[in-house]
């Protein structure tokens, strides 16, 4: 399985705010949605960076101090991204080899999704059970 069919499985939506928004505001829409992470956007709609949940947890202890997204994101020139053509396996692997949770999936410069560490563990055991169940079916004889 690519990314791109895991996109189109689970949803391509991306949920994302202005990088010049606040901080606050930020916060709003991610524990409205849910969501460990949003991608922060320039004026002209390219991907400016991430902001997770590390990123804020980094920089809590300066509550005061930080006021925009941009303070505190991760800037596009370190995100790791991966194109909709990628495995899942090397998503895996980015997740686990860059120790983040949040993926943008980048066709070009075009964001056209992203996905979580649960969206790709959920799509391998959903592999895994598939696989299973064929294969439980060959050794018994069933679906013949």
């Amino acid at each position: 399985m690519n990314l791109g069919d895991l996109l189109k499985k689970k949803g391509a939506d991306v949920v994302t705010v202005k990088a010049k928004n606040t901080v606050e505001t930020a916060l709003v829409i991610m524990n409205e949605k849910h969501i460990g992470a949003v991608i922060a956007l320039e004026e002209d709609g390219k991907m400016a960076g991430i902001l997770s949940e590390r990123d804020l947890l980094n920089v809590c202890h300066k509550c005061g101090e930080v006021k925009y997204v941009h303070e505190i994101m991760t800037p596009r020139a370190k995100v790791k991204t991966l194109s909709p053509k990628a495995s899942l396996q090397e998503a895996m692997k980015v997740f686990t080899d860059a120790r983040i949770r949040h993926l943008p999936i980048m066709d070009g410069e075009k964001l056209v999704g992203i996905i979580s560490i649960g969206d790709a563990v959920k799509a391998m055991l959903d592999a895994v059970e598939q696989e299973n169940k064929y294969l439980n079916e060959y050794i018994t004889g069933q679906n013949i």
